[in-house]
């Protein structure tokens, strides 16, 4: 066996429509993967996270990411702003 993996291989078959169920391996319900199949039929899932445009622009900027990442290491320059009350009705 090989040491990257943390579990033992298991066989797994698809069923009559092509599915396999991934929680035998531990897979959590409702994960996300990215599929791959590669010219020899192996098949690689790599776990996935879904992002915004609005995520994906913030973290594409790293002088923002820089920015956030300095504001979060000193909160004491965080200030407190007064929100004014909505009005309702």
């Amino acid at each position: 066996m090989d040491d990257t993996h943390e579990t033992p291989e298991i066989l797994v078959e698809t069923d009559d429509r092509g599915r396999v169920s991934l929680a035998r391996l531990g897979a959590e319900p409702r994960s996300r993967y990215l599929a791959r199949t590669d010219p020899d039929g192996t098949v690689t899932l790599s776990p996935a996270v879904v992002i915004s445009e609005l995520e994906h622009r913030l973290l594409s900027n790293p002088e923002l990411v820089e920015q956030i990442q300095d504001n979060r290491a000193h909160p004491e320059r965080l200030m407190k702003l007064e929100r004014r009350p909505t009005p309702r009705g």
